[in-house]
């Protein structure tokens, strides 16, 4: 890094600096204590309420775990994977997607832009597909997880984005709330909601082994953190965005 980049690096944080004020930034709407697949049944479900949504695209459905919840609920639902099986279509974000004569009106992208190499080119091939007023519903690993936090101070990666991630999970991209959020907003999207998912920090169980201890000092500082910062409670986030002034789902109301 030249010196003079060094610099610029280093006034970014003085006090006084001078933020890029044509975005937004993201604040927090709630912390929740459900999964990415119950939350994403709740958004769905607010958004029927607040506009005549019918059709979901499911990207990453995986075995299309949200399939039968969602058509119970009356809507119609695609499913895209990077592998075609029972019911769902294979859909490489790489490319365009395969269904051309069908626009959603609300994408699920749940958990998926981790694993992504090119998640700009993925985002701009779902776009492609929503019309006006369609809503983008996001989950993803909350690097500023009190436990990540821990751990990336520990061995310096955040939980969710270590080798072994890399290895087992292929994450690849650690998708910071701010990044997200700005991905967005230069493709058109506002933010609607950001949530923390997964719940709170709650003291350990069994078993109660010589290590217990130890387990309950490290939920203490986690308690602590998530008290300090509630963007720190939630192994997960998710964020709601609707495109070009969508009407979008009806607001939730929780305390972080």
């Amino acid at each position: 890094m030249s010196c003079s980049r060094n610099h610029e690096c280093l006034a970014a944080y003085a006090p006084g600096a001078v933020r890029d004020t044509r975005f937004p930034v993201v604040k927090l709407s709630g912390n929740l204590d459900l999964s990415r697949y119950a939350y994403a049944e709740d958004v769905a479900k607010r958004r029927h309420g607040a506009a005549d949504t019918k059709t979901i695209f499911d990207v990453g459905a995986g075995d299309g775990i949200m399939k039968r919840p969602l058509e119970a609920a009356g809507f119609t639902w695609f499913g895209f994977d990077l592998a075609a099986r029972d019911g769902i279509s294979r859909w490489d974000l790489a490319n365009p997607c395969p269904v051309q004569d069908t626009a959603p009106d609300l994408v699920l992208w749940l958990d998926v832009i981790e694993h992504l190499a090119n998640p700009g080119i993925a985002l701009d091939h779902i776009v492609e597909t929503m019309a006006p007023g369609a809503t983008l519903l996001v989950t993803t690993p909350n690097p500023r997880w009190s436990r990540s936090r821990l751990w990336a101070l520990q061995s310096g990666y955040p939980a969710c984005f270590t080798q072994a991630d890399l290895d087992l999970n292929r994450h690849v991209f650690p998708v910071w709330p701010h990044v997200l959020e700005r991905m967005l907003t230069e493709r058109g999207f506002e933010i609607a909601e950001y949530v923390t998912l997964d719940g709170a920090t709650t003291w350990p169980g069994a078993p109660y082994s010589l290590r217990y201890p130890v387990r309950c000092a490290v939920a203490a500082m986690m308690m602590v953190l998530e008290r300090r910062d509630p963007t720190a409670c939630g192994m997960s986030y998710g964020v709601v965005a609707n495109l070009s002034g969508s009407p979008g789902a009806s607001p939730r109301t929780h305390s972080a």
